[in-house]
């Protein structure tokens, strides 16, 4: 049986419902003082000297990151099982492991301590090699979830939360 058989609908539901709990929870919560930061956000390009000031874990953190999230979006915007996809798909996984892999050096959040979003990191690392090996044995279902999966959870949610007020994102290109 694959790691990534298919979720049953019920396990489906649950999860949509828990997620949606959370963000209902979170705007309740933290709505107005959110928004209160976002209406005095002055977007602009990035601040290229705030940038190169920072480690150089981060700055290969956030390359691999940036680069992840635009290759991800045009591999799935592409035809998949072809050479282009399986060159652009080698592309990703290293980017993809060069931004979790360094992140595992980031700390600050939490101290001197890793924090939550570093079990993401975890995650990546060991979900890549199983993705890698579906797409190998020509599971296709099992490797689409997975590197969707990944995609969306490592690169695009994990990746919004970098973007809140008080975080180097926010503060690159909004402050």
């Amino acid at each position: 049986m694959s790691l990534f058989a298919r979720t049953l609908p019920a396990s489906r539901a649950a999860g949509t419902l828990l997620a949606a709990a959370a963000a209902v929870t979170t705007i309740v919560l933290f709505g107005p003082q959110i928004l209160g930061i976002v209406a005095h956000a002055t977007p602009h390009g990035p601040d290229v000297a705030l940038f190169m000031a920072q480690p150089a874990v981060i700055k290969i953190h956030i390359l691999a990151a940036v680069a992840g999230v635009g290759l991800g979006a045009t591999i799935l915007s592409l035809r998949k099982g072809n050479g282009p996809h399986r060159a652009l798909g080698w592309t990703w996984v290293l980017l993809m492991g060069a931004a979790a892999a360094s992140s595992l050096f980031i700390v600050g959040l939490n101290g001197d301590h890793w924090s939550p979003i570093h079990l993401l990191s975890g995650w990546t690392l060991i979900i890549l090699p199983f993705a890698i090996r579906a797409a190998r044995k020509h599971d296709v279902m099992s490797h689409r979830r997975a590197m969707t999966s990944l995609f969306w959870g490592a690169s695009i949610v994990a990746g919004a939360f970098t973007f809140l007020p008080g975080r180097l994102m926010w503060d690159l290109f909004m402050g």
